[in-house]
């Protein structure tokens, strides 16, 4: 994986779980760039086993650890140091699930966004996706606005609902 595929995927999950482990916005981009230099230091001799552990996992491992190095005490979770808190705590590795579904679905949405932008029929079936089945604003409102029936704003929903279920199940299998 190149550097800046690698960056764009894994530094907003490993900035959002700083901020969630008390990091200010500084902190986080020095742990950013902490953990992805190690990643790229290392890369020549890292090969992946999925016997051991999942990546997710091993990154939440090299990103707990870079906030300690870097943070220490100065940072709290639920009012503990970092230093005193073990990374395999479930509290922590919440926090970390917690993000990385969260970005997951961020980086997801964006993708069925810019697929659909392309086409003005996929373009306006995703906004009454968004609409409808993100802002809940009523069917028959969506379907003024869209100049839709309400039964298509809907099938949009649901088309929309099973597409992101699609992507969200490729990106758990690619990066589970």
């Amino acid at each position: 994986m190149a550097w800046d595929e690698f960056q764009r995927i894994y530094a907003p999950m490993i900035s959002g779980f700083a901020r969630k482990m008390g990091a200010n916005v500084q902190d986080r981009e020095d742990v950013v760039r902490d953990v992805i230099a190690g990643f790229f230091a290392a890369s020549p001799q890292f090969h992946y086993d999925p016997a051991k552990g999942r990546f997710r996992g091993f990154l939440k491992a090299c990103t707990f650890r870079a906030l300690r190095s870097r943070l220490g005490q100065n940072a709290k979770f639920s009012g503990v140091p970092l230093d005193r808190i073990e990374p395999e705590a479930a509290e922590i590795d919440q926090a970390w699930n917690d993000v990385w579904e969260h970005e997951h679905l961020r980086r997801a949405m964006r993708e069925l966004r810019d697929e659909c932008a392309n086409d003005p029929a996929r373009a306006r079936t995703f906004r009454a996706f968004e609409l409808f089945g993100l802002m809940e604003r009523p069917a028959d409102a969506v379907a003024d606005e869209l100049k839709m029936s309400v039964d298509s704003v809907h099938q949009a929903k649901h088309r929309m609902t099973t597409a992101l279920r699609s992507k969200l199940s490729t990106l758990e299998e690619t990066e589970g």
